[in-house]
C-alpha cells in the first residue's frame, strides 16, 4: 500500500509538473527527447573587432561571454568581417581573424569586403583561421577556392552547412580583386549542396550567404529561398536588414542581424527524434549584452593590437571647423560635405577637370575638431587609389545617369562630384534623369575630352561603372585616406559644405540632355534651358547653327508663329487657309499661323486692317495674345487672387490691362524684381522661349481635368526667384 501511495503521488506530480510546463503527462515525460541547437550569428560587423558603447557595437570580447552562456551554441558569421576599420585593415585582416579564432566561430562565408585585399590575401586568412571557411559557388579555372559545406554534430543533431557568396563580389570589390575568379549561378549551386548534404543525413540544412534583401541586388536571399526547396534556414548577410524574428520564405527561414554588432542573431532549432519540429529567429540587441563580463583573453589580444596601431593612429593631421557627414544614408543618396571635400582634394592631387566618386567609399563620419588619421582611415578604409583618366563629356554623362538610377534607393554608387554639378528627377525613367551638367560653369559638352579623376575601384568598372572600364590612364596616386589627409593638413582648418552640386529637382519639360543644342551664345545664359527646350521640341530656332541670339527681338509675327506651333502639338490648327490681314501674304512662313490667331480670336489686328508681321512685339502685346490663347480660347483655369498692381501700372494700355494681370496671375509671364512689368518695352527672343516654356509648364493638356493652374493666392516674384533682374 505504501508503494501504491508512493507511486501514486509521484503520477501526481508529474501530471502537475506537465501542465507547469503546458506539457500533457505523456510530453513532460518524454521532454528528455526533444533537444535545441542554437545558432548565434552575425554579419557585416566590418572590422568592429572592439566594443563601442557609444556606437553600441558589442564586440567580439563580450561575444565570446554571451557564447558561452547559451548552450549548445554554434557560432556563424555571414561576411563583410575582415575589412572596414583601422583596427582591421593596418594587419590586411589578420587581427579579426584572431579574434574570431578566439571567440570559436564554428562557420564563415566570405563577403564582397573581405575581398578588398585581393583573393590571395583573403585564402591566406581563412588558411589562418579555425573556423570552415564555406563558398560553394566561387570558383576560378573550374577549381572551388574554398570548401563547399560542413557538417557539425551538436548533442547528437547533425546540422549540415554550404555557403555561397554574391556574385556583386565582382564589382562591389575592386574587380581587380577577383580577377579570373568566378561565382557560378548561385540557385544551382544551391541545389546541388541541398542533395550533397541529404545524401550526409543531416537532420537540418542551413546555408550561410552574403547576399542580402535589397530589391537592387539580382541575387539575393529571399529568391534563394524561393527557388530551392529543402534549405531550412538561411543566415544572411551584405544588404544590413534586420530581422527581428526572421523572414519565412517556402518554409526556409531567413536570419540576418544587420550590421556593425550592433545586434547578435539567435536561431533555435528544436528537434525531436531527429526531425526539426521547430525554428525561432531572433535578435539580442547591444543593450541586453552590453553588462555582459568581456572575455579577458580577447582583451588582452585587442590591446596588444591597439597598442601596435597606435603611434600611426593618433597622429592628427589638422582640424575642422565643421563636422563632416560620412552616414551611409547620407552619402549614398546625396551631396554631403565630407564627399565635397573628398573630391576637392583628389582634383587637387590630380589636377583633373571633375572628379567623382562613390558613395559606398566614405564609410564614417569624422566630427568637428582635430583630425586623426585614425578618422580619416576610419572614414575611407579601403585600400583605393585616385586614377585620373581621359573620357568624353558623353562618358560622364552616362556615369552621373548610371549613379542615380536607383535614387532614391540607399545605393553605395551614388555619386559625389568635384569641379561639377548636376541635378536629377528620381521621377523620370532611368537613364533620362539627369540634366543641367556643368563642368566649371560652362555646360557639359558631349564631345569634348575632359580629365576626369575617379578611384581606382571604379576606373576599372567598380560599382557598374563600367563606361571607364578601358579609358585611357593619365596618373595615379596614393592611397585616398592619404590624400584627404595631406589635403585637410594643407587647407587646415577645413570647413566644407554642401554647394548644391548635386541637386535633385523636377526636370521641367525641356530640359533636355546636354549637347541638344549646340549654341555657344547661350551656355551662360538664365533663359538656357527654356530655349533649349523650345528649339528641341520644334517652336524655335536659333539664329545660325551655333548661335541663338538670346537678346535679338521678337517680332509679331514670330510671335504667333511660335504659338501655333506650340498649339500644333496639340491639336490640328483650324482656319489657315483664310487671310486674315491684308499685310500678310499668302505664302510666307508665318501664314498659316497668322491666319490661325486670327480664326481663333489670339489676334484681331489693327484698326486700318493690317497686322504689321515685322513690327517688333511688346510685352503688353504678348501678354494680350496669351491670355487668348492659353486662358480663352484653351479655357483654362486661373488662380481667384491677382497679384498685386505693378509699379508701372498707369503705363500699361486699358485694352491690355485685364490680359496682362491674368496672364501673371496664371504664371506665364512675370515682372521686374523690382515690381515694374515694362509694358512697352520690346520682348527679347529669351523672354519668347521662357513663355513657352511656361505654357508647357503650367498647361497640361494631356491630362484632361487635371490642370496645373488652381485657385490658390499666386506668389509674388522676387528677386531670388528670379536669375537676372530683367523680364521674364
Amino acid at each position: 500500500m505504501k508503494h501504491k501511495k508512493a507511486l501514486s503521488m509521484l503520477l501526481a506530480f508529474v501530471m502537475v509538473l506537465g501542465v507547469f510546463l503546458n506539457l500533457g503527462p505523456i510530453e513532460a515525460a518524454e521532454a528528455k527527447d526533444i533537444k535545441t541547437v542554437t545558432i548565434l550569428h552575425t554579419n557585416d560587423t566590418h572590422g568592429r573587432g572592439q566594443e563601442n558603447q557609444k556606437g553600441e557595437e558589442l564586440g567580439y570580447a563580450k561575444l565570446k561571454t554571451f557564447k558561452s552562456t547559451v548552450e549548445n551554441a554554434i557560432l556563424v558569421d555571414a561576411g563583410d568581417t575582415l575589412h572596414g576599420t583601422t583596427f582591421a585593415t593596418i594587419s590586411k585582416g589578420q587581427s579579426i581573424v584572431d579574434l574570431m579564432n578566439e571567440t570559436g566561430t564554428d562557420v564563415f562565408v566570405p563577403g564582397n569586403h573581405d575581398f578588398n585585399y585581393g583573393t590571395d590575401r583573403l585564402i591566406e586568412l581563412t588558411k589562418a583561421g579555425k573556423f570552415h571557411t564555406l563558398a560553394a559557388n566561387v570558383v576560378k579555372g573550374n577549381k572551388p577556392l574554398f570548401a563547399d559545406n560542413f557538417v557539425k554534430e551538436v548533442d547528437g543533431v547533425k546540422i549540415g552547412f554550404f555557403g555561397l557568396a554574391t556574385p556583386e563580389t565582382k564589382t562591389k570589390s575592386n574587380p581587380l580583386n577577383t580577377q579570373g575568379v568566378d561565382f557560378s549561378n548561385y540557385i544551382e549551386t544551391a541545389k546541388q549542396q541541398v542533395e550533397a548534404l541529404k545524401a550526409k543525413k543531416v537532420d537540418a540544412i542551413v546555408c550561410v550567404c552574403h547576399m542580402g534583401l535589397d530589391k537592387s541586388s539580382v541575387e539575393r536571399s529571399d529568391l534563394l529561398a524561393k527557388s530551392v526547396d529543402g534549405i531550412d534556414l538561411i543566415i544572411d548577410g551584405h544588404s544590413h536588414t534586420d530581422l527581428k524574428e526572421g523572414k519565412l520564405v517556402n518554409n526556409t527561414l531567413i536570419a540576418q542581424t544587420g550590421s556593425y554588432f550592433h545586434n547578435v542573431g539567435k536561431v533555435s532549432l528544436t528537434f525531436k527524434d531527429g526531425k526539426l519540429l521547430d525554428k525561432k529567429a531572433s535578435l539580442v540587441p547591444y543593450s541586453s549584452l552590453k553588462t555582459l563580463t568581456p572575455d579577458e583573453n580577447i582583451l588582452a589580444t585587442i590591446k596588444k593590437v591597439e597598442e601596435s596601431n597606435k603611434p600611426i593612429l593618433e597622429k592628427v593631421v589638422g582640424r575642422s571647423d565643421v563636422a563632416l557627414e560620412g552616414e551611409r544614408e547620407k552619402v549614398r543618396t546625396g551631396e554631403t560635405n565630407l564627399g565635397n571635400l573628398l573630391t576637392d582634394a583628389m582634383l587637387e592631387v590630380s589636377g583633373a577637370d571633375v572628379a567623382i566618386t562613390n558613395g559606398g567609399g566614405i564609410r564614417a563620419s569624422i566630427p568637428a575638431g582635430d583630425v586623426t588619421m585614425e578618422q580619416v582611415i576610419t572614414s575611407f578604409p579601403f585600400s583605393n587609389y585616385p586614377v585620373k583618366i581621359e573620357v568624353k563629356g558623353e562618358t560622364i554623362l552616362k556615369a552621373l545617369e548610371y549613379g542615380v538610377d536607383k535614387a532614391p534607393e540607399v545605393v553605395g554608387k551614388f555619386p559625389h562630384v568635384g569641379g561639377m554639378t548636376f541635378k536629377y528627377d528620381s521621377k523620370q525613367e532611368p537613364g533620362q534623369r539627369v540634366f543641367d551638367v556643368k563642368v566649371k560653369g560652362q555646360a557639359l559638352d558631349v564631345n569634348k575630352t575632359y580629365a576626369l579623376v575617379t578611384n581606382d575601384f571604379m576606373a576599372v568598372g567598380g560599382d557598374g561603372y563600367e563606361m571607364f572600364k578601358g579609358s585611357k590612364e593619365l596618373g595615379i596616386y596614393p592611397l585616398l585616406s592619404e590624400v584627404l589627409a595631406k589635403y585637410i593638413e594643407k587647407h587646415s582648418p577645413v570647413k566644407p559644405e554642401v554647394q548644391g552640386r548635386v541637386i535633385e529637382a523636377e526636370k521641367a519639360p525641356g530640359q533636355e540632355k546636354p549637347g541638344s543644342t549646340e549654341f555657344t551664345d547661350i551656355s551662360n545664359h538664365w533663359a538656357k534651358d527654356k530655349i533649349e527646350y523650345t528649339v528641341s521640341k520644334g517652336l524655335f530656332a536659333g539664329t545660325s547653327k551655333t548661335t541663338f541670339s538670346p537678346d535679338g527681338k521678337v517680332t509679331r509675327a514670330m510671335f504667333v508663329t511660335t504659338l501655333g506651333r506650340f498649339e500644333e502639338k496639340l491639336a490640328p490648327l483650324t482656319g489657315t487657309d483664310k487671310n486674315a490681314f491684308k499685310d500678310v501674304k499668302a505664302d510666307t512662313w508665318y501664314t498659316k499661323y497668322v491666319n490661325w490667331a486670327a480664326a481663333n480670336n489670339v489676334v484681331s489686328g489693327f484698326g486700318d486692317g493690317t497686322f504689321k508681321p515685322d513690327q517688333e512685339i511688346t510685352r503688353q502685346e504678348m501678354a494680350a495674345m496669351m491670355t487668348r490663347y492659353a486662358l480663352e480660347m484653351k479655357k483654362q483655369p486661373v488662380p481667384l487672387i491677382l497679384p498685386e498692381k505693378f509699379k508701372d501700372d498707369k503705363e500699361i494700355g486699358s485694352w491690355a490691362k485685364d490680359s496682362i494681370y491674368t496672364a501673371v496671375s496664371a504664371r506665364l509671364i512675370f515682372g521686374t524684381p523690382e515690381g515694374k512689368f515694362l509694358p512697352t518695352q520690346g520682348a527679347t527672343r529669351a523672354e519668347l522661349a521662357s513663355i513657352l516654356y511656361n505654357l508647357s509648364e503650367n498647361f497640361n493638356w494631356s491630362k484632361k481635368d487635371q490642370p496645373v493652374v488652381t485657385d490658390q493666392p499666386v506668389e509674388k516674384e522676387t528677386e531670388e526667384k528670379t536669375t537676372e533682374k530683367k523680364a521674364a
